[in-house]
């Protein structure tokens, strides 16, 4: 039997599945979400904690934010990464990295990042979603399969342990059901791109570590020995759950035949301290991303769609603003108003920011890896001084880009989306630390302090909206009459302040409901209807069919650079 669900069926209730089920609900759009596991975080998983700057701007834009600063890492607290031989052996050097309270706030945006263990931030977003009360949330229920046609698909699902099944009929799926995919297996859209090593995580307790005199001030501590870097320890909780990994290996490790108690006490450098293991969990390091994220009526997003490794922090950061970028998309078209080709668009956009990334998360690790000149790193006397010494260095400056993302978190830009309209100017530069704001269409509006306080972002979200920065000859307004006519939701906001005109440069800026740029001008388009249709996605081809075209950019391109 199958029942009917007029809508959005998403997979997976992690981050992105979860974040996913509440852009939507936000927006007013029900949607169905399903969880294999009987409720949200029911296992202590050895996740990401670091929310990067997008996406606290989208806790903010949610109404979140305080609660995540709430459930959060301490903020008084320092963030240095910190290179040593144990947590009690030789210190190699640090990256300073200052507390959230005392990290000064980056003028590109009204948030600074914060750290939330993951097992403390899904289930705030589940707290979220239940709220708005518009997604049907079915936990305990296992997907095993789907087949789609021009009209829908209709998904299967099972209890766990059971033969119990049931079905659903809906309009889209969305796959967040992580890197081993079965949606995009089902769908044999290839993972392309590399597997670079094994490692092994422990979420662990410790009882009394200031006890053993531990260096202090570290959040992470990269472990570095004769062989190069071989494992790090991460403040989790800022407490005593810390998450323990060893990296580098090219056998995948079985945690039923692997004893992992000596090598966290080679991690603390002593042998007196009481620890609990609270899981451990295998795990393949990969840089890899779906060679599409789009079939017919089926898309990828988070983990499921890109993989990166945790160095940077860029794999749950990346899912959340795949689900931004996806939700209005869903909306638009639920609601009448957007065309098929948003979600051909989807794709477009979205995957060469997983590529980019991805690489950028390779590249950090490829920096750890580096295990030249290490073999004296626990000599005494000068040859081990000298070794320590050279290491440090070497980390402090090769691991910059991975403290410091601001151009990744913010810089991404889709300038060669079919809804993005160009105005012919130069592209800025697309560095990874640092960010200069640009309103050129495809790019993230910038961040401005207004005269009342509040940020330019706190005008967009809903729908989109057509900023009026200074006089024209025309009336702006026959532009937001086409918009209305064909039910896209646009708001007309008219401001005279010289900082956003400075910044967005032109006299009239079209900012989507994500907060891109969509189209600027100092005058109104020729053909106003024909630049509505574009940005709502009528002019792009998507369906019917089942898989949108190949594009030039390839994960195999940038794999050399990782």
């Amino acid at each position: 039997m199958t029942d009917k669900v007029a809508g959005i069926v998403i997979i997976g209730g992690g981050p992105v599945g979860l974040g996913l089920a509440l852009d939507l609900a936000w927006r007013g759009q029900p949607s169905m979400l399903v969880e294999r596991d009987p409720r949200t975080a029911a296992v202590l998983l050895a996740k990401a904690n670091g929310l990067h700057e997008r996406t606290i701007e989208t806790c903010r834009r949610w109404g979140i934010l305080d609660e995540v600063i709430k459930r959060g890492f301490p903020q008084d607290l320092p963030g240095d990464s910190v290179y040593c031989t144990s947590l009690t052996g030789h210190v190699l050097g640090r990256s300073v990295i200052q507390s959230t309270r005392d990290r000064p706030q980056p003028p590109q945006s009204p948030v600074k990042r914060q750290r939330c263990p993951q097992y403390e931030f899904d289930p705030l977003l589940a707290d979220e979603v239940r709220r708005l009360g518009l997604t049907d949330l079915r936990y305990g229920q296992e997907f095993v399969g789907f087949e789609q046609d021009n009209d829908g698909v209709t998904v299967h699902l099972r209890a766990p342990g059971t033969d119990t099944a049931t079905s659903v009929r809906c309009d889209y799926l969305v796959a967040c059901d992580g890197a081993g995919s079965l949606t995009r297996r089902q769908l044999g859209v290839p993972f392309e791109g590399r597997m670079l090593d094994f490692s092994v995580s422990a979420m662990i307790r410790i009882h009394d570590l200031a006890s053993l005199h531990p260096i202090e001030d570290g959040e992470r501590y990269i472990l570095m020995g004769p062989e190069g870097a071989w494992g790090s320890m991460v403040w989790v909780d800022g407490d005593k759950i810390w998450r323990f990994s060893i990296v580098g290996n090219r056998e995948k490790i079985d945690p039923e035949h692997f004893d992992i108690d000596p090598e966290i006490r080679r991690a603390l450098g002593s042998d007196d301290v009481k620890f609990e293991i609270l899981r451990v969990m295998p795990w393949r390091r990969s840089q890899c991303v779906a060679a599409s994220y789009r079939c017919g009526r089926v898309l990828l997003a988070g983990d499921a769609a890109h993989t990166t490794s945790p160095t940077g922090g860029h794999g749950m950061n990346t899912g959340i603003a795949d689900a931004v970028d996806l939700a209005w998309m869903l909306d638009a078209i639920q609601s009448g108003w957007g065309g098929d080709g948003l979600l051909t668009a989807y794709d477009l956009e979205r995957r060469p920011v997983g590529i980019r990334n991805s690489a950028s998360a390779a590249r950090n690790y490829g920096n750890w890896m580096d295990r030249d000149g290490c073999v004296d790193v626990l000599s005494d006397g000068p040859e081990g001084e000298a070794c320590r010494r050279k290491i440090g260095e070497r980390l402090q400056s090769s691991l910059h880009a991975e403290w410091h993302t601001l151009g990744i978190e913010l810089g991404f830009r889709y300038e060669n989306s079919p809804i993005i309209v160009p105005d012919g100017s130069p592209p800025t530069a697309d560095d990874g630390s640092d960010y200069i704001q640009a309103a050129r269409p495809g790019h993230r509006a910038p961040h401005v302090w207004l005269a009342d306080g509040r940020s330019t972002l706190d005008l967009f979200g809903r729908g989109f909206v057509l900023l009026q920065l200074r006089d024209i000859d025309e009336d702006a307004d026959l532009l937001v009459r086409e918009a209305r006519a064909v039910a896209m939701p646009i708001e007309l906001v008219q401001l005279r302040e010289a900082a956003v005109l400075d910044l967005y440069q032109s006299a009239l800026v079209l900012v989507r409901p994500d907060g891109q740029v969509a189209w600027r001008s100092d005058t109104l388009p020729q053909d106003s209807a024909y630049l509505i249709d574009t940005v709502r996605g009528m002019h792009v081809h998507g369906m019917p069919g089942t898989r949108t075209r190949r594009r030039t950019l390839s994960i195999n391109a940038v794999a050399d650079s990782g």
